[in-house]
């Protein structure tokens, strides 16, 4: 009986620890599933952060190259304006250059006109001496 007694002691002993044993199990995996559900919510948590962070560098992305088209054309704008410019001064400067010639040749035109008016006056002044010393009783003038 004493063998029975300490069987039935050491089966007692050997199911207390296997109660024990698999109690702990049961303890540890349902500690490891709640570390377990808890990685898995921080990481569900972490790539919707990152979505939502790849969404907004897209969307400043799609900024940017906006920013740079309007850039772009800003620059081609001001390129013509100033190319426009720059043709407006040259032409400008010719015009004033033809102006300047015209005038020029407006004056010597004029200079060559009052010229030839002088020298027909001149003439004429001369013819005039010249038939006051061929008729009779003029009066001749000295120069």
């Amino acid at each position: 009986m004493v063998a029975e007694a300490s069987l039935g002691g050491v089966l007692l002993f050997v199911g207390v620890g296997a109660l024990l044993v698999g109690t702990a199990a049961l303890v540890v995996g349902i500690l490891t599933l709640r570390s377990a559900r808890k990685a898995v919510g921080l990481a569900e948590d972490r790539v919707g952060y990152l979505r939502e962070e790849q969404d907004r560098l897209e969307l400043l992305r799609e900024e940017r190259r906006g920013l740079a088209e309007e850039l772009e054309r800003e620059r081609e704008e001001h390129r013509g304006a100033k190319e426009g410019l720059e043709r407006e001064r040259r032409e400008r400067r010719e015009a004033q250059q033809r102006a300047e010639r015209a005038e020029q040749e407006a004056l010597r035109g004029a200079g060559r006109r009052l010229r030839e008016r002088l020298d027909g006056l001149l003439e004429n002044l001369e013819g005039e001496l010249a038939e006051q010393d061929t008729s009779p009783g003029g009066i001749r003038r000295v120069k």
